[in-house]
Order: structure tokens, then C-alpha cells, then sequence
């Protein structure tokens, strides 16, 4: 058995597993949701391979300490939360739960100081292009979290 985090192990010979990082953390703090940069990467909105696992947790919620795999911690507001979060497994079977991909790009739009305002609007000409994009999904979505100026103008932008 091999340490993946504080508390979660792992047989050595088990095949590694692409977002084993993501089981490890979800492991630490079953009621966290993989978020923003960790986010686009998942749904092939980024080109960036993130350093560290970034994790969404309810304001409120108890505020886990999760030294390995590297994380970085964001609160979000609890009343919306819950919007677009959806369970996944590895492809080793284990659970994590991820927010969509629309709402990866809605978040990385509203936090661009701490997404990057490229990787933001890249993520954004990347949904756009994608054969199940929904703008008009953005523009509510973005409503209903904040942002939705930025979302209009960028969309703007890049649709026309």
C-alpha cells in the first residue's frame, strides 16, 4: 500500500489513475467540489496542467487541511454551491465530485484574479468551440453565480 494523502491509501499496484489526485482530496473532504483551474483541465478547457488540486468548499462548511496532493482551497457561497456539481469517478472507479464544465467557465470568468484573465477567456473560445456549447446556458448560469457581465462582453467578442 502506498500513501496518495493523510489518510487515504492505495494498493502499490494498482494502475495510476489520471485524476487520482482528485479521489485522494475528495477522499480528505467528501463535501468539496474540484473547481476552477483543476475544473478546466478536466473538461479540456485549458491547455495548463494545474500544480496543485484546486477545491471548492461551502462557506460554512468545516475547512479541511489537505497537505498532500498539493491544494488550494476556495470558499464559494452556500447557496449556490450545490449548482452544477456533479459526481465522476476516476478511471479507476473512485469518486469525486467536479462542477461542470459550464460552470468551470463561468467561475474561471468571475475569478479571473485568481484563474488568470488568458486562461479564463481561453477556457471561454474553448467552450464556445466545443459541438455542445450553450452560450445562452453561460449567460443564465452566470446570472444566477455572478459575472454576467463579463460572460455577455466576452461573448460578445468572441462570437461575433
Amino acid at each position: 500500500m502506498t500513501s496518495v494523502s493523510r489518510g487515504v491509501w492505495q494498493l502499490a499496484d494498482a494502475d495510476p489513475s489520471l485524476h487520482a489526485e482528485f479521489a485522494a482530496v475528495s477522499a480528505r473532504a467528501p463535501h468539496g467540489t474540484i473547481c476552477l483551474n483543476s475544473g478546466l483541465s478536466y473538461w479540456d478547457l485549458s491547455d495548463e496542467s494545474p500544480d496543485r488540486v484546486h477545491l471548492a468548499v461551502a462557506r460554512g462548511a468545516h475547512w479541511p487541511r489537505i497537505d498532500t496532493p498539493a491544494t488550494t482551497l476556495h470558499r464559494f457561497p452556500a447557496e449556490t454551491f450545490t449548482i452544477e456539481r456533479e459526481a465522476r469517478q476516476t478511471e479507476t472507479g473512485e469518486p469525486f465530485w467536479i462542477y461542470s464544465a459550464a460552470r468551470s467557465v463561468v467561475d474561471a470568468m468571475r475569478l479571473q484574479r485568481q484563474v488568470g484573465r488568458n486562461v479564463a477567456l481561453g477556457a471561454l473560445r474553448r467552450y464556445v468551440s466545443r459541438d455542445d456549447a450553450d452560450p445562452l446556458h453561460l449567460t443564465a448560469l452566470s446570472r444566477q453565480l455572478g459575472g454576467e457581465r463579463q460572460i455577455r462582453q466576452a461573448l460578445e467578442v468572441i462570437l461575433a
